[in-house]
């Protein structure tokens, strides 16, 4: 018996190991983008490749298994030189740190150019201090390759004025020729480029790299505007003309372009009109007609922004020639003739815009003021004149910004392999001018010229009982899944116990009076329950003791504590489980109880006279069984993954429906964690099933 049990644990372990793969094949080959079902469908490509980043879904797919099964943490210790460490906060969070060699916990985070070390002290405090020593040069020839390209850049630059040009040229020059000297002596190298570095460092002003990060803020302040809203619409509909929306997105883009009709009904009625209609046919679920519409009102709504629309794009990536270009061609009479609509259009817009750029330049913000209030006075010639030395202010202030950026980039850029406070093995560069996105909370997808440019998400794998974060909720997996799984093993527990029993009794019962009325009716009834599916028997339920009679609650509404603490709530999908069930173990347990009443050697036991009991109960019941138990232990496996249909209808938070949102989510962790366990508890209960079948028939033997 026990080289059995070990070959049936063998043979789960190889099954466990076949099932993994082929789930993560299958998940890997269906439709549908992670990105944008945790995001949503409007994120940019750059946004999208952040994120599988920081996920490892750009990883190969063979990285992606073995980081899954045997975990990535000492993949990443390798590359940051030091062991890693899971630790539980008393909130209950799992953070990953670093273990410095005195046993400290360490990891880090980016502020600005500034390497930001977070030391957990004993009592759980932490102590940030700066930590820059620990930037290491980037590779020089990459390095060379990089610079030298930025020196094109910078002679063909007419934007900074000929003096902070060359300024940056001169260091630039100096640090490239060191480069070449000391390529292969980095330690040399690092305290060479101090001068010139330092030097680069006297042309950057650190207000103006807050100023350029003020000026994007303010493009989602502009963006606000009802007309600019409308035309963000219409762009929306174009790229995805043929794109899935949920009603709420689209009750969402009515609201958007039924507001910037109200804005112009005053100036232009009849357009006004039109983007009521496609506001309407948003509501109605017809975003085609509503494409349609809005795709020949946005010529019309340009018109009256006169071009002011490509000022969020452009403030959004620090495009400034555009927006003094934008500035200047309002200025312009050629260009814009500021006729009677666009006046009283641009001159709110205007003021939203002077409002939004107050923080960065409050002097440029005032003059962009002053251009509104003569547009809405219809002063159309002091608003030009506005207008144009806003475009003088905003060079002037724009300048300092490109030369510090240009300053920034000058200089070697420096690398770092740490741990940061999301749980990732990361490395950091600085001073590349590689742009990285980065996802703040309350604030959104940001750019930053410096920050993370590769991620280990760290785990330890399922060996190591670490299935991974869930892509769909943000936390761990093994968190959730076994909350599901309790809840999922109280009703099938219940239903099991109450189930079981019965079918087996009631099938004794009709196979001992085969073709009476009893059997009969038991047989038609079971029939009846075990055909009729799932969600119509639940439904029957429903209707009848929550609804009519009052007597139970129609739905499980107990979130993530324990399924017991509402008994009430367990009635009706046990009721529901045990009425599919019924019917189903009831025949076979029948059919199995006719064929062995008809067995000879039951024959022979009536012929020598033996009392009817012991016949029943020690020959015909123990030989009986033993296709019934096949049966019911196979439906264990079913009972824990596969009432998704129960859980649905009463909205009960169990396995088969955690599974079912993942699947959908394509959430590869929770599959894969949930998979592992249906195979364990199908492999483990044919086990049990085998075992029981030596008690019922000492003939069996497994060797």
């Amino acid at each position: 018996m026990a080289k059995f049990i070990v070959r049936r644990v063998l043979l789960m372990l190889l099954t466990m190991l076949i099932v993994s793969v082929t789930v993560f094949l299958i998940t890997e080959a269906s439709p549908g983008n992670v990105a944008r079902n945790v995001l949503g469908i409007h994120i940019t490509p750059e946004q999208e490749a952040s994120f599988l980043a920081q996920t490892g879904l750009d990883r190969p797919l063979f990285e992606r298994y073995i980081n899954w099964l045997v975990g990535s943490d000492w993949r990443a210790a390798t590359r940051i030189g030091m062991p890693l460490t899971r630790i539980t906060t008393p909130d209950g969070f799992q953070e990953w740190w670093a273990v410095e060699p005195d046993g400290t916990l360490i990891r880090w985070k980016l502020q600005g150019d500034d390497l930001i070390a977070q030391r957990r002290q004993p009592d759980g405090t932490i102590v940030e201090t700066k930590d820059n020593a620990r930037w290491q040069i980037r590779d020089p020839i990459l390095e060379i390759e990089r610079l030298e390209a930025l020196r094109v850049e910078l002679l063909a630059n007419t934007y900074l004025s000929e003096a902070d040009r060359w300024a940056i040229l001169e260091q630039l020059e100096r640090i490239l020729q060191l480069l070449h000297e000391k390529k292969e002596r980095v330690e040399e190298l690092a305290v060479a480029l101090e001068q010139p570095e330092a030097a680069l460092e006297a042309l950057m002003d650190p207000a103006a790299l807050r100023r350029r990060d003020v000026f994007e803020q303010a493009a989602t302040e502009i963006k606000e505007d009802e007309i600019l809203q409308a035309l963000v619409v219409a762009q929306e509909l174009a790229q995805s003309p043929e794109g899935e929306y949920q009603i709420a997105q689209l009750r969402a883009m009515a609201r958007r372009v039924a507001k910037a009709a109200d804005r112009i009904k005053t100036v232009d009625p009849e357009l006004a009109q039109q983007m009521q209609q496609a506001a309407s046919s948003l509501e109605g679920n017809d975003p085609d007609t509503a494409h349609l519409i809005l795709n020949a009102a946005s010529i019309r709504l340009e018109g009256f922004m006169a071009g002011l629309s490509a000022l969020v794009p452009a403030l959004e990536s620090n495009d400034y020639t555009r927006v003094i270009t934008v500035l200047q061609d309002m200025a312009d009479p050629a260009k814009t003739p500021l006729d009677e609509g666009q006046q009283r259009i641009l001159g709110v817009s205007l003021k939203r815009v002077a409002k939004a750029l107050k923080a960065a330049d409050a002097a440029l913000s005032k003059e962009l003021g002053r251009a509104a209030d003569s547009l809405k006075g219809g002063d159309v010639e002091a608003a030009r004149q506005a207008l144009a030395h806003a475009a003088e202010m905003f060079a002037k202030s724009s300048e300092t910004i490109v030369r510090t950026r240009l300053a920034g980039q000058a200089r070697v850029a420096r690398t770092f392999w740490g741990v940061d406070t999301q749980n990732h093995a990361v490395r950091w560069e600085k001073g590349s001018g590689k742009e990285t996105w980065v996802f703040i909370v309350g604030t959104g997808w940001k750019a930053f010229s410096g920050g993370p440019v590769e991620y280990i998400p760290l785990q330890k794998g399922l060996l190591r009982g670490d299935p991974g974060m869930s892509l769909r909720t943000g936390r761990p997996v093994a968190d959730l899944l076994f909350i599901r799984l309790r809840n999922s093993l109280v009703l099938a527990g219940i239903a099991f116990v109450v189930v079981m029993p019965l079918s087996l009794l009631l099938g004794l019962v009709a196979g001992l009076n085969e073709g009476k009325l009893l059997d009969r009716v038991l047989s038609i009834s079971g029939m009846v329950f075990s055909v009729t599916p799932e969600f119509a028997t639940g439904i029957f339920l429903i209707l009848i003791f929550a609804l009519w009679l009052r007597w139970v609650p129609g739905a499980t509404v107990f979130g993530e504590q324990a399924p017991w603490t509402r008994p009430d709530m367990l009635i009706l999908p046990v009721l529901t489980l045990t009425l599919v069930e019924l019917g189903y173990v009831l025949r076979i347990t029948r059919a199995s109880t006719v064929e062995v009443m008809k067995a000879a050697y039951v024959r022979t036991a009536f012929l020598k006279g033996l009392p009817y009991r012991r016949i029943i109960f020690k020959h015909v019941m123990r030989n009986a069984l033993m296709a019934p138990i096949t049966v019911i232990m196979l439906h264990v496996n079913w009972l824990l993954g596969g009432i998704v249909v129960v859980e649905a209808i009463f909205g009960y938070p169990g396995l088969g429906s955690y599974l079912l949102a993942s699947a959908l989510f394509k959430d590869f962790n929770a599959i894969e964690a949930g998979a592992m366990i249906l195979v364990a508890v199908a492999v483990g209960t044919q086990l049990i099933a085998d075992v029981i079948y030596t008690f019922l028939n000492p003939r069996i033997r497994y060797t």
